[in-house]
């Protein structure tokens, strides 16, 4: 499978459709051979409120997400008690991306939240996936308590809704942008058009 990025994928790790969508899109890179970026969106940044896991808007969409995994044969799990800032997940891809481990980190921050419940707004929690990676524990730890990522993954998230993204999950390509879940055949279809 090829490196180069045929398109751009935005999302959070605490997003139940970004979730069911990384599924999906995996199987389309299968099929075209090919990755495509994975660009922080955070669903809410700080300072603002962590999302209340009882707001209406909250349980709609995890309701949305558990309807499309039912019918996909997934499951984005169980609804969470907590939904934390993502900031320091995005950041800790970011590190590992400089250890070639960032799809790596990429595919286990999605595991452990959707598999496991696991709060990944901890800094001891991300040290910990971290090292079960192969990253030093005190460079990752000093690295992520000096906020060294956080101006990029704002700025991320600026550009995206420069260019038009407004919400997780987004798939963009050649222009074009692609909102919400999409089955495999639906994005191998998007990406492949030219």
């Amino acid at each position: 499978m090829t490196d180069i990025a045929s398109g751009r994928l935005y999302f959070d790790y605490v997003d139940p459709v970004s979730y069911l969508l990384e599924v999906e899109l995996r199987e389309a890179e299968n099929v075209l051979r090919r990755r495509v970026d994975r660009v922080p969106f955070e669903l809410r940044a700080p300072p603002a409120p962590m999302i209340d896991p009882d707001a209406p808007e909250w349980r709609r969409r995890w309701e949305a997400a558990l309807r499309i995994g039912v019918a996909r044969g997934a499951s984005p799990g169980n609804r969470p008690r907590l939904v934390p800032w993502t900031r320091k997940a995005h950041e800790l891809v970011m590190f590992a991306r400089e250890h070639d481990l960032g799809y790596h980190a990429h595919t286990l921050l999605f595991e452990r939240v959707f598999e496991r419940g696991v709060d990944i707004g901890r800094i001891d929690i991300l040290v910990a996936m971290a090292v079960e990676l192969g990253l030093d524990e005190t460079e990752t730890k000093a690295t992520l308590d000096v906020d060294r990522f956080a101006p990029s993954v704002a700025e991320a998230r600026q550009r995206a809704m420069a260019d038009g993204v407004t919400a997780p999950p987004t798939l963009a390509f050649g222009g074009r942008i692609l909102e919400g879940f999409r089955n495999t055949e639906e994005i191998v279809r998007f990406l492949d058009s030219s």
